[in-house]
């Protein structure tokens, strides 16, 4: 099939599979007029590496899994094995996060704190931080 059908049958766009296929990751033949030719197993391998994406596994991971994976070989504990390393992965991101969430809250804090101990100052309106425009005669 062409990698169009191919794009077509796996949702996956024609510029990322050639992406994929630059990297080694999809094998494609190349027929006679010089088109590449994708193999109805090609459509699994799509599928493979989509739902690896989608769940953040990076290439290199599906690069190395892909030989095991075609020749029917990737056991069921390897992929849980990697699987609990993205969790880890993942964990390590919500708690960058969380870090990242409470300095904003204390950020806020701060502000609020040196807000209360200011000095009052008047409540007339500021001037405009940029002078108002001019209206020109045409």
């Amino acid at each position: 099939m062409k990698i169009s059908e191919l794009a077509q049958r796996t949702g996956v766009s024609v510029h990322r599979l050639r992406r994929y296929e630059s990297q080694g990751l999809l094998v494609a033949e190349r027929g006679r007029a010089g088109w590449r030719e994708f193999g109805e197993h090609s459509v699994r391998e799509v599928t493979f590496i989509g739902m690896g994406r989608e769940i953040g596994l990076s290439l290199k991971v599906l690069a190395d899994a892909l030989p095991r994976y075609r020749a029917g070989t990737l056991s069921i504990d390897e992929m849980v094995l990697t699987l609990q390393r993205r969790i880890t992965e993942v964990d390590a991101l919500i708690d960058e996060q969380r870090a990242l969430r409470q300095k904003l809250v204390d950020h806020i804090a701060w502000f609020r704190r040196r807000q209360a101990s200011a000095p009052r100052k008047s409540t007339a309106p500021r001037a405009p931080a940029f002078p108002s425009p001019r209206k020109v005669a045409r």
